[in-house]
């Protein structure tokens, strides 16, 4: 009988190989194995049959359990009515363990080529063997609320340090910035540190301003102002709108700057309370904010009544706010307006709401109607009239 090689080795596990001759007597084997020569374990268990011939048998089995890189030792031990029999001893070592699955390693790196609204972030990932995405969080807090790139880049699967890179673009000058990268794979998500940068002082300025401010619900505003610096005659002018003063802005049309570096947009009518900038020559104006109030019409069923007659109030308010209390103020002694009423606004067919009610008027004086702001328009206040009492 012989020990023989050992096959499809890992981690932890092997299979021992060996030839035995039963010598023409039934005859049975296994291996023992273990990590020094006292060995320890045997496999198969019970031990397997090689038949009664007289010609060497083939034989092998599997070792489980194993642990990863250690030498082990094993021999072929057979069996037969007249005696036992031991191969060699022959060692193998089994594979180391497979890395344990992690998420990645990054680490957050400098900043390069920055210019007033722009800087390229940089930094490495190492994917840890799984394939991963990455990307920067960047903004003027550690709250950041913008990334690039959008979507997740690719790392790779590899498990050495990558360098990778990304541009932040729409910055806004001589603002410091936070920024880290952050990575993903199957494992799980890691963020690298804060780091911060600031962004150069533009060479171009750009002003800006809204005529008429505030406005009511459909009439228009005009965004006029300048361009400063070199290149500003005939540079191109792009007028952008949000909701809110930090954005996201949305691009709503483009002009050119006229010789005398001056720019206008005319006949914008927002809807709601919204905020404007321009872009020019690669730099932002601070955002102007145009507030929209309601329009409130108001009317009297008559203006010369006798007191303590009822009068109709009524009106309409745009857009709609279905709901909402309408104020019927009138200016009292002490010349300050005082509410009188406050009926509710009632849904019509088109974006508006309309309000109406009956009150018995005793003094004459100055009346209106208003409607107090929301998140997305100013105060609305009517026309005022006059009611004569007698």
């Amino acid at each position: 009988m012989s020990t023989g090689g050992v096959t499809a080795v890992t981690a932890t596990s092997a299979t021992l190989t060996g030839t035995v001759n039963p010598e023409g007597e039934a005859t049975t084997y296994y291996f023992q194995y273990g990590t020094g020569t006292a060995y320890g374990s045997t496999t198969p268990s019970p031990a397997a049959n090689a038949g009664s011939g007289t010609m060497h048998v083939n034989v092998s089995a599997a070792a489980g359990s194993l642990t990863p890189n250690i030498t082990y030792h094993y021999r072929l031990v057979a069996t037969n009515a007249s005696g036992t029999s031991t191969g060699a001893d022959h060692t193998f070592k089994t594979n180391a363990a497979p890395p344990i699955p992690r998420a990645p390693a990054v680490s957050t790196g400098g900043v390069k080529a920055v210019t007033a609204t722009s800087a390229t972030l940089t930094g490495t990932v190492n994917p840890e063997g799984q394939a991963a995405t990455y990307y920067f969080q960047y903004g003027t807090s550690t709250a950041y609320g913008s990334t690039t790139p959008s979507p997740a880049a690719n790392a790779g699967s590899g498990t050495m340090n990558v360098n990778v890179a990304a541009k932040a673009g729409s910055l806004t000058p001589n603002i410091t910035y936070h920024y880290r990268l952050v990575a993903t794979n199957a494992s799980g998500t890691s963020t690298g540190a804060d780091h911060t940068f600031k962004t150069a002082k533009p060479s171009t300025a750009v002003t800006i301003a809204a005529s008429p401010n505030p406005i009511v619900y459909g009439q228009p505003t005009t965004v006029r102002g300048s361009v400063l610096g070199p290149r500003a005659a005939h540079a191109s002018v792009t007028l952008q709108r949000s909701a809110t003063a930090t954005g996201p802005f949305v691009n709503l049309a483009t002009t050119t700057a006229g010789p005398n570096r001056t720019y206008s947009f005319a006949g914008l009518a927002p809807s709601s309370n919204s905020y404007f900038r321009v872009f020019a020559n690669g730099v932002s104006s601070a955002p102007v904010l145009v507030l929209v109030r309601f329009r409130v019409s108001f009317f009297v069923s008559r203006t010369h009544p006798r007191r303590g007659q009822l009068i109709r109030f009524r009106g309409r308010v745009a857009p709609r706010h279905n709901g909402a209390r309408v104020r019927i103020q009138r200016v009292g002694s002490d010349r300050r307006w005082h509410t009188i009423a406050r009926p509710v606004l009632h849904r019509t067919s088109t974006n508006s709401s309309v309000y109406g009610l009956r009150i018995r008027v005793h003094r004459g004086g100055r009346y209106r109607a208003t409607l107090p702001p929301d998140r997305h328009h100013a105060r609305g206040f009517s026309r005022t009239i006059r009611i004569r009492v007698h």
